[in-house]
């Protein structure tokens, strides 16, 4: 379960980002049989084992993929499972995670409705060709190097320092709105006031709030990130907060520090604050205006030193409307607002966020230089991204897995993003005098965008190891003058 447990982040996002381009529930489970990512119905079942008898236990044991279009048939590979009568699937597709010649897990995807019944039997070819990817993906990303913590840090919350801090210069982004944001926040970064990111799940919110911090005079104070959408309600008011011991059934005889004292002089990063429940929303308002706080079961004000950004993809505004979000607490969040545009408002980021993915999973992935099709790479500023930088990080990685040459090309692509439309398939069948059209064009431009040729052909002409009126007429011919 460790190598799981280690990237389940990871996966859950893939996941979600996938059942929202999909239209099917994705989930994944370990060698053991427990649930390590869900979306829709089996988000809330992570963390828990699959029923005895179960069609994923079934695909662990055996270690082949399998699909059931109906659960409650007499010969259903589901009529061991014991929760088959109260089961809400009406089609399931399953595939095994190898590693090492062994199974480590399954990833299936499930239908509840008709509709996605039809699709999952139906396309089943697809899908199971897909899930084949995904699971070489999965098993590949366990087989990473994590990256070192530091010594006697327990969980990451808890490390005071940090041996690579973020900074600005971490974040990539031309003149398309993003430098803006970034040239605020610098204004911004020693100030005590609360700052609220808004955008997009995947633009890069945490990244931003990692850079206040570090970038400012508390950069060497803990960084402390919860997710407000990812803790039970029942527990997140003393995960916050923490609890005097005896506090509740259960509690530690000598209590416990929460994420507020953890984060001593430092920063707290409140992510996902829009699912914070409402009945929570007046003690964080509180500590808010008066910069003190009860553990759970304490009568002792604790007086803190801390700085609160906070970051949402949701609309507070509407929120407040509706009555679902404290329109005080609203106020008070919202002293510093910036806003991270989604990438398909900054497709001119698109381009610069390939090749930086390329370079990096080709490193990881020990693949030597590979480069971007020039036309796929054209077909994916047009994408639209809706999860965004990580879903675009997510196809990059598993571009350089599939890739069979150093030139990735349309065949590498997820199927997920040809299947949706994302990429128009007549782009594949473009000739290879076109392709090489288009690169020779590419290669030109980057050389006269270069400062060191803008005003010297003749250089650029030596460099290209090309004849100065060759030179001329591949301009003329590209309308490049």
């Amino acid at each position: 379960m460790e190598g799981f447990i280690a990237i389940q982040d990871f996966i859950q996002d893939y996941a979600e980002n996938m059942a929202e381009i999909l239209g099917l529930d994705i989930t994944v489970l370990d060698e053991n049989g427990y649930r390590i990512c869900g979306t829709g119905y089996y988000k809330e079942f992570i963390g828990k084992a699959a029923p005895e008898g179960s069609f994923f236990n079934m695909i662990l044991e055996k270690g082949k993929p399998g699909i059931i279009n109906n659960v409650k048939k007499v010969d259903s590979q589901c009529r061991s499972c014991k929760f088959v009568n109260q089961c809400k699937e009406l089609a399931t597709i399953g595939f095994p995670i190898i590693k090492d010649n062994k199974p480590i897990g399954v990833i299936g995807m499930v239908g509840f409705s008709n509709e996605q019944k039809e699709k999952i039997v139906k396309e089943s070819d697809k899908l199971f060709q897909f899930l084949r990817n995904i699971s070489f993906l999965l098993a590949n990303k366990i087989s990473m190097p994590l990256p070192k913590k530091e010594a006697g840090c327990k969980i990451q919350e808890e490390c005071t320092h940090t041996e690579n801090t973020i900074s600005f210069n971490n974040i990539l982004g031309g003149d398309s709105g993003l430098q803006d944001v970034i040239q605020k926040a610098k204004r911004i970064v020693n100030s005590p006031s609360t700052v609220l990111l808004r955008g997009e799940s995947g633009t890069g919110k945490e990244l931003l709030a990692k850079a206040i911090h570090y970038e400012s005079e508390r950069g060497k104070e803990p960084f402390v990130a919860v997710n407000c959408a990812a803790i039970p309600e029942a527990l997140l008011e003393s995960e916050l907060f923490g609890y005097e011991g005896g506090a509740f059934t259960g509690s530690r005889r000598e209590g416990k520090m929460g994420k507020f004292e953890l984060a001593k002089n430092g920063t707290i990063f409140l992510d996902e604050i829009g699912d914070m429940p409402l009945s929570l929303q007046p003690k964080l308002l509180r500590v808010l205006q008066e910069r003190e706080f009860e553990r759970v079961g304490g009568k002792k004000a604790i007086k803190m030193n801390v700085r609160v950004i906070a970051a949402t993809h949701r609309n507070l505004e509407e929120m407040v409307q509706n009555g679902t979000f404290r329109e005080d607490l609203y106020y008070r969040l919202n002293v510093i607002p910036l806003r991270i545009r989604p990438l398909r408002e900054r497709k001119e980021d698109i381009t610069l966020y390939l090749e930086h993915f390329i370079h990096k999973y080709s490193n990881l992935l020990k693949r030597g230089r590979l480069s971007l099709d020039p036309l796929l790479n054209e077909s994916l500023v047009h994408c639209e991204w809706p999860g965004n930088i990580r879903q675009l990080e997510n196809a990059v990685e598993y571009m350089v897995n599939m890739a069979e040459s150093d030139m990735i090309g349309f065949d590498d692509l997820p199927e997920y993003l040809i299947q949706n439309n994302e990429i128009p398939l007549e782009n594949k069948a473009v000739s290879l005098e076109e392709r090489l059209y288009e690169y020779e064009k590419q290669v030109i431009q980057s050389y006269l965008e270069d400062k060191a040729f803008q005003n010297d052909k003749e250089k650029m002409a030596q460099e290209l190891k090309i004849s100065l009126s060759t030179l001329y007429r591949k301009l003329d011919k590209y309308q490049l003058c």
